[in-house]
This record gives C-alpha cells, sequence and structure tokens, in this order.
C-alpha cells in the first residue's frame, strides 16, 4: 500500500540539527562535544530567536551524526547540506547566509566523501617598509604599511605578528605602536646575539620600500581591562609591546607606571619614544651590566595594592625574577612574555609517549629526541609554527585527552591545569602517556 503523506508534512521550512555527542575524555576520537558544540548551539539557537528567525525553522541537538573527525557538525535539511564549524561567527555566517537567505557558505561545507578537515590557511598581509629609523647597538624601528595606506586589521596592546623572512623563516615581534593608529605597524627590533636567523635578515636586508609578509596580529599579552593599577616591568627590547600598553593606558587615563630596565641609558631601546608615551609615569633602571644594581623587584612587588596586575616583557632572567618575587600576589594578577626561553628547560628529561591525532585516528610514538611537532609532521600533518621554543604560542593545538607536561611559557596557569591546549614544540608527556590532540 503507498504511504501518503502525514499532515504535518512541511511543518518546519528548515530543520538543523547540530552534534552534541559526547565521549568519555581521551576518546580516540574525540567527539563534536568535546570541540564545543553545545555551548555553539546554545549560541545558534538564542541567536534565531534574536534574529526572530525560529518561527518555521528548528534548531535541535542531536546524538551522534558519525562524522566526529569533522566536528563539530551539523546537517540542515530539507537540503541534507553539512556544516563544520568552529566559532561564533561561523554560527552567525551559516544564520545570515544560508538560513536566512538561502546561500551555502562555501567555505564551511563538508563534501559527501570528506574523511578529514581541509587545511587552514593562515591569512598573509602584504605590507611595505614605509619607514626605518636606526638606533644604536643594532636597533631599529620599523614602520609598516599597506601599498594604498589603507587601515590595517586590528591589534590588542601586548600583540605581535610574525614576519616571513626571506631564508623562509618565520618570526614574532612585538606591536609597539599605538592600536589606535590603524595605517602602520610599529616593530622595534634588536639583532639578537646569537641570531637565530630572522633579526640578521631583518637589519641587513630590510630597506623603505621593500615588501613583507606578514601574518595577522595575535595576542599572548593582552591588558587586563579590570585591573585598578598596572605595574609595567620590560627589560631592553622587552619594551616594545608595553610601548603599546602605555599608548592605550595613557589615552584612557589609566592609573600605571613603567619601570624600564637596560645597562645604560645608551641601550635603553627607543628611549625617547618610550619617556614620550609615560612621561611622569616612568622610572629608569641602569645597572651597567650588573643585576644586583638593578631594579629592586624586593621591594616593588613586596604589597600589591587592591587591583593592582604587574607586567613583565624582557629577558628570561627578569621574567623569571619577577614571577618569583610575585608568587604572593593574588591568582592571575601577574602577566609575563618572555624574549628567550627559560635556562631549565632544555634540562628536563625528555621519556617516550603515545600521541593519537584524534581527526584523522592515527596513533604515533613521540622519542625522546623528536618534539612533538616533528613527529606530527613526519606523519604527514602540517602544523604552524614560529619560535619553536614555547614563546610564541604559533604552534598551539587543542588537547582531547591525556595528561600534558607543559613547557611553554605562553599558556597562563589556569590554562595548563585545564590542559585544554598544548604547544607542540617543546611540551611533551610523561612515559606511558597518551595525548589525544584535536588535529
Amino acid at each position: 500500500m503507498k504511504a501518503t503523506a502525514a499532515s504535518g508534512e512541511g511543518y518546519f521550512d528548515i530543520h538543523v540539527f547540530c552534534c552534541v555527542n559526547e565521549r568519555a575524555p581521551g576518546h580516540h576520537r574525540g567527539s563534536c562535544s568535546a570541540r564545543g558544540s553545545v555551548a555553539l548551539q546554545e549560541y545558534m539557537k538564542a541567536r534565531g530567536k534574536e534574529l526572530k528567525i525560529n518561527q518555521r525553522i528548528r534548531m535541535n541537538k542531536c546524538g551522534c551524526l558519525d562524522r566526529c573527525e569533522l566536528g563539530p557538525v551539523m546537517v540542515i535539511y530539507p537540503e541534507g547540506t553539512w556544516y563544520h564549524y568552529r566559532s561564533r561567527e561561523d554560527i552567525d555566517e551559516i544564520l545570515d547566509s544560508h538560513v536566512t537567505h538561502g546561500r551555502l557558505v562555501e567555505r564551511l561545507l563538508l563534501r559527501t566523501e570528506q574523511k578529514v578537515l581541509d587545511p587552514k590557511v593562515s591569512t598573509r598581509l602584504e605590507l611595505k617598509v614605509s619607514g626605518i629609523d636606526e638606533y644604536p647597538h643594532d636597533i631599529r624601528r620599523y614602520e609598516l604599511m599597506r601599498d594604498d595606506g589603507g587601515d590595517l586589521p586590528e591589534f590588542e596592546p601586548g600583540a605581535h605578528i610574525d614576519l616571513f623572512t626571506g631564508d623562509g623563516l618565520r618570526r614574532s615581534y612585538s606591536l609597539a605602536g599605538d592600536c589606535a593608529v590603524r595605517d602602520r605597524y610599529v616593530l622595534g627590533i634588536r639583532r639578537e646575539q646569537p641570531s637565530r636567523g630572522g633579526s640578521d635578515w631583518l637589519l641587513d636586508h630590510l630597506a623603505v620600500g621593500d615588501d613583507v609578509v606578514a601574518s595577522l596580529p595575535s595576542n599572548n599579552f593582552p591588558l587586563n581591562e579590570t585591573a585598578a593599577r598596572h605595574t609595567l616591568i620590560a627589560g631592553g627590547i622587552g619594551v616594545t609591546p608595553v610601548m603599546a600598553m602605555g599608548y592605550q593606558l595613557s589615552r584612557q587615563g589609566m592609573d600605571c607606571h613603567l619601570h624600564f630596565c637596560a645597562p645604560d641609558e645608551a641601550r635603553a631601546p627607543l628611549l625617547e619614544e618610550v619617556q614620550s608615551i609615560f612621561g611622569d609615569n616612568l622610572t629608569l633602571h641602569f645597572d651597567n651590566g650588573d643585576p644586583a644594581q638593578g631594579i629592586d623587584l624586593d621591594r616593588l612587588l613586596e604589597n600589591p595594592s587592591e587591583g593592582e596586575h604587574v607586567y613583565v616583557c624582557g629577558p628570561a632572567g627578569l621574567v623569571g625574577s619577577v614571577r618569583e618575587k610575585a608568587a604572593h600576589w593574588p591568582a592571575g594578577t601577574v602577566h609575563w612574555e618572555p624574549f628567550t626561553p627559560e635556562a631549565d628547560q632544555a634540562t628536563q628529561r625528555n621519556e617516550v609517549f603515545e600521541v593519537v591525532l584524534s581527526r584523522r585516528n592515527l596513533r604515533l610514538e613521540v622519542p625522546t629526541d623528536k618534539t612533538l611537532l616533528e613527529v606530527v609532521r613526519e606523519a604527514g600533518v602540517e602544523i604552524e609554527s614560529s619560535c619553536e621554543d614555547g614563546l610564541c604560542g604559533c604552534c598551539r593545538i587543542g588537547l582531547l585527552g591525556g595528561v600534558p607536561e607543559h613547557r611553554d611559557l605562553v599558556l597562563t596557569d589556569a590554562e595548563k591545569a585545564s590542559s585544554a591546549d598544548i604547544m607542540t614544540c617543546v611540551s611533551r608527556a610523561k612515559a606511558g602517556e597518551v595525548l589525544v590532540l584535536d588535529i
């Protein structure tokens, strides 16, 4: 007997199913829930109500759709269109383009035969060197602009960009300019001794008018907007991100003070600009090469005021000393960005462990003489990296299971405790441990 359509046919014009399946932590396939689908589905539903598009549209949670390696995933009927999504911005685009206007979101589409996500292509900025100021002791100030002088992507104080050198290197440099000035990025760069190639290439080959390729800005060293007072400590060229902080804090009339450390006045990078930014809110500490004659951290950090936050950027020794002397400060009030690895990082013992690439169902062994990053790349999976010293955050990957041994200087203590991410260039695990990566 031929079936007939029920009277409820077409009750919804569009039906969206978002997988929120949850597996046990550390499962080799991961799950959409572990990749953030629950919060994103709730956002999608709430956003649909705000846009008043829910009357003939149903946005449901659902169980496993068996495309875990591509998750989070959703399928939209009646077309049966599949999407991968990661963020609220992705949800907004799906709602606007597909649900409201019937246009496919090509960049998020999943193909029927697809088993692995397409490699993510990072945005690159084509810039030109518009100005160079030279200073003693191999320090230069660079201004980078678009050819047309148009606005560049926004950044927040503490951010950096990566430059791609002619020698195929990728190196991170802090943005030293005012984030309110949108037509240029300002960098302060000192030749490192020894250089790993980046500063040598920039100082020896980059001239006004030259083209340079850069990444979008990224920030591992943000200001805390809720702080009542900002105490800033910078050592040498580590003053560059603090300069950007100073521009914003001064403009906002915030309580701040910079302690700028250097061997002497001649080797205090960009000193005149620093003085113009901070004015009376600046104390200079010249130690003539002897740290014992420099900044008195015991006195400075002994008694934090209510709501005070401290920020430090510079050599690993200075960063380590500030963290030690401020260990009694309230949790979350001490912020740092080192320019070099900590001395004890290279002395930590490496052990053999295993890693599972959950989106590929691939299990690999990480030997003592290779990094997690190297092993993953040898398996044919590319991960972007820059410093490879655990300083920049470029190789950050989501972690779905296992107990890592964090060795980076990017993640906060809270982030390390949650173990939601890992820096694949330096971090590892103990013998017998299995880490499950979200790749």
